[in-house]
């Protein structure tokens, strides 16, 4: 069967306007990793012991992050005043420990860390390299704990939408989860891991 020109032309159409959109989405996707602080924390082994002092951990952490924050209208305010509290907060974690009975070591960083898309009950993050509070535990080689620490979305009795004011309309838009969007979120997922295999 042959395909006539114009038939042609609207199949380079659909590609061109496909990619064209996933372009756009994935720039948005961008744009999120950089207005997201996320909190990355790894236990030392995978004991029921040290799963529950890593939930401890980040118990305290997730409740000093209210005043360590303070005042943070953006990412790049949040990442200055954690770079500013980087020895308070690993101090505040081996307290936790040390309380708790044990006298594991504590290392606390900030830095660029690879995660999958995650999706929650109203939104979803996509795939990539977020700059993220990392903890970790003894030998860090237990299952690790993370959530968004800035917005506050992982703290506890958040303002889910006093949280979310630091993020633009269109970015708000692109994480607010719809079963349409996962099929581009995994594209966006499967091209970060090629590149960050890279």
């Amino acid at each position: 069967m042959k395909v006539k020109k114009t038939e042609w032309i609207l199949i380079f159409t659909l590609i061109f306007c496909m990619l064209f959109h996933f372009v756009s989405f994935a720039a948005d996707c961008r744009q999120i990793k950089k207005d997201v602080l996320r909190l990355h924390i790894l236990a030392n082994s995978d004991s029921a012991a040290d799963q529950a002092l890593k939930r401890k951990v980040r118990d305290a952490l997730l409740s000093a992050g209210y005043d360590i924050f303070e005042g943070a209208e953006n990412a790049e305010q949040a990442k200055e005043k954690m770079r500013l509290h980087l020895k308070e907060i690993e101090g505040i974690a081996r307290q936790t420990l040390r309380e708790n009975g044990c006298t594991d070591t504590v290392c606390a960083s900030l830095e660029s860390c690879f995660f999958d898309t995650r999706y929650y009950k109203d939104f979803t993050l996509p795939a990539g390299n977020y700059e993220a509070l990392r903890i970790v535990i003894g030998k860090g080689e237990g299952h690790n704990w993370w959530c968004v620490m800035f917005p506050a979305l992982c703290m506890a009795a958040c303002d889910d939408e006093r949280a979310m004011q630091c993020l633009s309309e269109d970015e708000l838009e692109l994480i607010q989860s719809n079963p349409k969007t996962e099929i581009r979120f995994k594209c966006v997922e499967i091209y970060e891991k090629i590149k960050n295999l890279l």
